[in-house]
């Protein structure tokens, strides 16, 4: 079959553009391994949370999603921050820009199940689950894709936005840079002693940050988890028992929201920057997680993967409006060198946070500390963050 442009992979990212391109009138399949659309009522609060800034938000809007995540998600208007190793501690408002909120913290299995309520009414967008892209094949006008079942599909342009394991980039050839954290992130959900309201917590331990987010289960005002653990402390912890791990967890945190009770069962997964040499190669282009992938102390990678699906749909839209190959060469090295300017920034700044926070280093200690204060006392510098964090400009 042929199609305009072939979507490999349908998390949110994918999900997103497929949206965005067939409520444009493009001819699109959109194919993953798994099932992403036949997500089960009882696991839509399970697993992991995205933190939405307000870009995200208004993108959301565009493609009439926000109507459909907002009720579930819970916004928060605060940001604390601080380090377990020293005495100062940034807290970041909304109305330092001027806004009423800096995001909205949302389950990904809701937002998913959003995203594929809008898709099942779009005639022009064809979905196929559970299939592996196998074979890619590219020509002078168009790019053939085949599957491990056997399907045999034709598009001008195809989109890797299947995770940090891409086959997309694999079979393109596109070369990579990448390493180990050497940490491993803990996910769950808890209901904290003291009410975690609208305020999202950062803090720097010396065996790594833990960020634990406002969350909206159906009625309830509940805390999402993920603590980004040294991998040899991340062991210990795991196998530890629940009562004992809650009592850690309480310590870590310095019992600022009390004790705590878990809601769910503990998920894990090892942590790893990457990061590719190029979006792009012929008529395969990234996005996403297939492209970048980064620590995830900040909670940016989704919104990240959300701005190239942004930059990416206008530039598509563009060229077709105009008659134009979608695969033009120039049009896919510009928007390579374009989103790899911002992510690299970004994960720049992640990359610096995780050093200097790791390091034990008596001077990078006081320097942190210097850090905080100037940050929190410089009124300028602390709305440039926020702004970055929530996508602004």
């Amino acid at each position: 079959m042929k199609y305009e442009a072939i979507i490999v992979g349908g998390g949110v990212a994918g999900a997103s553009l497929a949206l965005l391109l067939g409520q444009a009138g493009m001819k699109i399949c959109l194919l993953d391994k798994g099932s992403p659309s036949k997500i089960q009522k009882t696991d839509l609060f399970k697993g992991k949370t995205a933190s939405l800034n307000l870009a995200s938000i208004d993108f959301f809007k565009k493609i009439g999603l926000w109507e459909k995540v907002n009720h579930s998600s819970k916004e928060f208007t605060n940001i604390e921050v601080w380090d377990a190793e020293g005495s100062s501690k940034i807290i970041f408002n909304a109305k330092d820009i001027s806004r009423s909120k800096l995001g909205n913290i949302a389950h990904n299995n809701t937002i998913l199940t959003a995203l594929y309520d809008l898709l099942k009414d779009l005639p022009n967008v064809n979905r196929v689950e559970n299939v592996s892209v196998s074979i890619i094949k590219e020509a002078n006008e168009s790019i053939d894709v085949q599957t491990d079942s056997g399907l045999s599909l034709t598009a001008s342009l195809v989109v890797g936005s299947d995770g940090s394991m891409s086959s997309i980039r694999s079979l393109s050839s596109i070369p990579i840079r990448t390493w180990s954290y050497e940490q491993t992130a803990i996910v769950t959900l808890l209901e904290s002693e003291i009410p975690i309201h609208d305020t999202a917590y950062q803090i720097f331990t010396s065996t790594g940050p833990i960020a634990i987010l406002p969350v909206r289960v159906e009625e309830e005002e509940l805390a999402s988890l993920i603590w980004s653990a040294d991998k040899a402390y991340a062991d210990k912890l795991l196998t530890s028992e629940p009562a004992e791990f809650l009592r850690e967890l309480k310590l870590k945190t310095e019992s600022k929201l009390g004790s705590f009770k878990m809601r769910e069962e503990i998920s894990s997964f090892p942590l790893h920057q990457l990061h590719a040499k190029e979006y792009f190669s012929n008529r395969a282009v990234l996005v996403g997680d297939s492209a970048h992938t980064m620590h995830p102390l900040a909670g940016q990678g989704l919104n990240l993967g959300l701005s190239d699906v942004i930059d990416l749909s206008e530039r598509i839209l563009l060229l077709r409006r105009e008659g134009r190959d979608i695969a033009d060469k120039t049009m896919l090295k510009s928007y390579s060198d374009s989103r790899e300017k911002v992510n690299l920034r970004m994960t720049a700044l992640m990359e610096a946070f995780k050093r200097g926070f790791g390091s034990k280093n008596p001077w990078i200690k006081l320097g942190r500390n210097l850090a905080f204060d100037i940050t929190s006392n410089n009124k300028s510098l602390k709305k440039k963050f926020i702004k970055e964090a929530a996508g602004i400009t």
